[in-house]
């Protein structure tokens, strides 16, 4: 019984596993004076939303990846205060 329950708690997770790993990872931002950079890895849609010491927010354009990598970096007309990435 026990032996049955191990297996099915692997094939349930399974399918998890597999889905997981198309997602996009190893996203990172930085931030520098009035730039902000960012980018993801693996397989997905992202932006680059960043937040201006003069109050403004800027983003850039929605990336779509497959299986690969991509960077952008946008500006503010002031100061950069914190930028993130945003997932669809």
């Amino acid at each position: 019984m026990r032996q049955l329950l191990v297996m099915l708690v692997l094939l349930l997770a399974a399918p998890g596993v597999a889905s997981a790993a198309g997602a996009l990872h190893s996203c990172t931002t930085s931030v520098e004076g009035k730039a902000a950079s960012g980018g993801c890895e693996g397989r997905g849609s992202f932006r680059l939303v960043a937040s201006c010491a003069d109050g403004t927010t800027v983003d850039s354009s929605w990336f779509t990846i497959s299986n690969g990598r991509a960077w952008t970096k946008i500006r503010c007309r002031s100061a950069v205060v914190d930028a993130w990435i945003e997932q669809r």
